[in-house]
């Protein structure tokens, strides 16, 4: 797997365990099982989850930026 393809492996599960279809993340730098609430196996899982909820925040900002411009511009 490339770093894109990890990063893709994992928003993937993140996503699941958020939609309760999963309670663990595979992570695909060490191969550890990670559970909710226990620290994250290693650094570079800990990086690729963060930028990935940094990622998710920003593009919720962004979409709720543009409904409301959408319900502006409809007035």
């Amino acid at each position: 797997m490339n770093s894109d393809q990890k990063i893709a492996y994992v928003e993937k599960q993140i996503t699941a365990c958020e939609k309760g279809r999963q309670n663990t993340i595979n992570c695909p730098y060490c191969e550890a099982h990670n559970r909710e609430g226990e620290a994250l196996c290693c650094e570079k899982m800990g990086r690729a989850v963060a930028a990935i909820l940094i990622r998710k925040d920003v593009q919720e900002k962004a979409d709720h930026a543009e409904r409301i411009l959408e319900k502006v511009a409809q007035n």
